[in-house]
């Protein structure tokens, strides 16, 4: 019966080792994206003006920025045990303080926003899981004449 204890004991031990490990390792920055100063609670992944909250982690397996010399576009992925509700709070008070204007969102099961920039889009949507919630941040290209910006309605023509 000692040895069980012993065992279950040691057992314990590198099961917290091996947790701190992990906690260590999810605190360092991933140094391979480009961003800018990071500021409270938001970190930049593939585009220098989309802030991310620190509790959500990228997937990489679903993740592509396209860059050329003229745009980028792409989409990254999140999962993190986040409440959607605090998610959306956050994009709509983090995105207008990076030069976003607020386009609309629609809102069932999942949440989409969409925002625009002077030639760009980005979309964000949030999916609650099972256990965690996901995010997708699209960034591309904007239409130069889309029905965004202001100009002649058929009424007045």
């Amino acid at each position: 019966m000692k040895k069980l204890i012993v065992m279950f004991f040691a057992i314990s031990l590198m099961c917290a080792g091996w947790g701190c490990a992990m906690f260590q390792k999810q605190d360092t920055a991933d140094t391979s994206s480009p961003s800018k100063a990071q500021g409270f609670n938001q970190q930049f992944y593939g585009f220098p003006d989309v802030p991310i909250p620190k509790e959500v982690e990228m997937v990489n397996e679903r993740s592509f920025v396209y860059e050329t010399p003229a745009f980028k576009a792409g989409v990254i992925v999140f999962r993190g045990n986040v409440d959607p509700a605090s998610l959306e709070n956050y994009f709509k008070i983090n995105m207008s303080k990076n030069g976003w204007r607020y386009i609309n969102s629609f809102r069932y099961k999942d949440t989409v926003m969409n925002y625009m920039k002077e030639d760009r889009t980005c979309n964000i949507k949030i999916s609650r899981g099972a256990f965690q919630t996901e995010l997708e941040v699209w960034v591309g290209p904007a239409d130069k004449g889309s029905a965004l910006t202001p100009g002649p309605t058929n009424a007045t023509k």
